[in-house]
């Protein structure tokens, strides 16, 4: 035995023993002496490769006692514990001679990947106190990889765009099934996912091993926010059935810019009312007189210096002289001349023409007309009051032209002035779109209500019953200075105004004039600061991924 074991030893290390020929084997034990010995089956096992979605295996691994004392099982285990192999216990730990019993070896593959170990025995067998038994396995599986993970836009130019592209792979050695894809945002949402599936076709897909496919995702900020997004993406690999990318950024704006005002001098406004004088207009005439104090109230507690002159529908001749900011009582002087406007004129209502008659050459209410009336630092404002719609595209009756729409007057008017501040047209008038029958009866106030919406103006019903409310409003909205137009196009929300230092919220902003619009207007001489940030001038980037495929 002693030189059996020195040619074992010489045999794995050297190259010597080779005329020996020499065969390792039990030898039994001397007659009379008892020694339990082990035989285990497989000595090594190789499950070979299994589908790892919904394939498995197990094999037996049999222990018996050839020898002739009893054999003690201490232990039995997985030398590296791996997870894709299950060991199940022994039933019986101690055999008899030529007894024997069994472990069940399970293994079950997770995904695409290679398995191995050992399954240890250990037992008093003397001679060979450890027994191992090597084990192997592969797994068959598709698995899907994400490009990238994790992305960060860091900051964007609020208005501008920039573009990552998703790249999705199958890295494992069978098809992956691509069944959903769902993009999620935070609120208000500034990404955005292309439609993919115009690209590559509906889902689901087919990914062979090594095939790819590439999504991409915009990203346009439109607040200072930080935003948040990712996608969720739904497939048959086993390990990982929903795989995400998660995208972050945030916007950013480029510039501000600061546009700075004066209220010049005193407030002024030149009011030109436009009074219907036919002959269904005798209670409309009546509220436009009894509410006419709520109208100069609101002029005389601002301290405004204003022209107010009256014409009709059929005539732009000044009904009577113009009433002044120092007339000494301008509501009897209004209602007087209400009185003389009557309701006895042409049926033919012509109110744009003779506003625009009123207002050329030498109207009444034009440059240069010697009434004194129009001003060139005041602003011009226009009331039509009618119940009926505007007939100037006719010229039956006298008056009007069949060349010139409502879009012709509101530019005469704005070519009077400087600014469009300075320039507004208001209408008391039958209701859009179809008039109205309460407290009288009214048609649309067709014509009208094109100019007033020209021109910014406020166009109401004739048919209110409360008409105090009407001339308030009307009287607040033609107040000089109330418009300030902004030298660039703002982001609305970003807006900020002061006058003489303190922070103002009595504004609106005008997006079709570009203009911050005062509820009343600012003090005389005040100063008036208007913060804002504009969009960048920016073009699109694509922020691609590091992977070729992807690009």
């Amino acid at each position: 035995m002693r030189f059996l074991f020195s040619c074992i030893f010489m045999i794995s290390f050297l190259t010597g023993c080779s005329d020996y020929n020499l065969t390792k084997h039990r030898e039994k034990a001397e007659p009379g002496v008892s020694a339990p010995e082990i035989e285990v089956t497989p000595v090594s096992h190789d499950f070979g490769s299994l589908n790892a979605l919904d394939e498995d295996s197990s094999i037996v691994v049999k222990i018996k006692n050839i020898g002739t004392d009893t054999l003690s099982i201490d232990d039995i285990y997985l030398v590296d514990g791996s997870q894709n192999f299950t060991l199940i216990s022994l039933p019986s730990t101690f055999l008899e001679p030529n007894d024997s019993t069994e472990a069940i070896v399970h293994y079950d593959p997770e995904t695409y990947e290679s398995n191995s170990d050992i399954v240890s025995i250990w037992s008093n067998d003397e001679d060979e106190p450890e027994v191992q038994v090597p084990i192997g396995g592969a797994g068959d599986s598709p698995v899907i990889r994400v490009t990238p993970e994790i992305f960060d836009f860091g900051s964007v130019f609020i208005g501008c765009d920039d573009s990552l592209g998703i790249l999705i792979e199958n890295i494992g050695n069978t098809n992956l099934e691509i069944s959903d894809i769902e993009y999620f945002a935070s609120l208000p949402v500034d990404f955005s996912i292309e439609d993919y599936e115009s690209e590559d076709g509906t889902l689901p897909w087919t990914l062979a091993p090594s095939d790819w496919r590439h999504i991409k995702i915009g990203y346009m900020p439109l607040d200072a926010l930080d935003d948040d997004a990712w996608i969720e993406i739904t497939s048959n690999d086993p390990v990982n059935p929903i795989a995400t990318s998660e995208h972050a950024g945030e916007g950013e704006y480029e510039s501000w810019i600061t546009d700075n005002f004066t209220q010049d001098g005193e407030v002024s406004v030149d009011i030109l009312f436009v009074v219907d004088n036919s002959g269904s207009m005798s209670g409309n005439q009546t509220s436009l007189k009894n509410n006419f104090d709520d109208f100069i109230d609101v002029f005389a507690v601002g301290g405004v210096d204003y022209n107010i002159a009256i014409i009709t529908t059929d005539s732009s001749s000044f009904v009577g002289g113009i009433i002044t900011s120092s007339t000494a009582d301008p509501i009897t002087e209004f209602n007087d001349q209400i009185d003389l406007v009557g309701w006895h004129g042409s049926t033919s209502e012509k109110g744009l023409w003779y506003s625009y008659e009123s207002t050329s050459g030498a109207g009444d209410a034009a440059p240069g007309s010697s009434t004194g009336f129009f001003r060139e630092a005041a602003k011009l404002v226009v009331v039509y009051v009618s119940d009926e719609q505007d007939w100037s595209y006719q010229t039956y009756s006298g008056g009007g032209s069949t060349t010139m729409d409502p879009s012709d007057y509101s530019a005469h008017l704005l070519s009077l002035k400087s600014s469009s501040g300075l320039v507004v047209a208001h209408a008391v008038a039958g209701d859009y779109p179809s008039g109205c029958t309460t407290n009288g009866h009214a048609t649309f106030g067709d014509g009208y209500y094109d100019v007033v919406n020209d021109l910014g103006g406020t166009f109401m019903s004739i048919c209110a019953e409360d008409w105090s409310v009407t001339m308030d409003t009307l009287a607040r909205e033609s107040l000089a200075q109330l418009s300030f137009e902004l030298t660039k196009t703002p982001l609305e929300e970003t807006i900020s105004v002061t006058v003489e230092g303190y922070v103002s919220s009595d504004w609106s902003y005008d997006e079709s004039t570009n203009s911050v619009v005062f509820g009343t207007p600012p003090g005389d001489s005040s100063e008036i600061e208007v913060n804002y940030a504009i969009l960048s001038d920016c073009e699109s980037e694509d922020t691609g991924t590091s992977e070729e495929k992807a690009k």
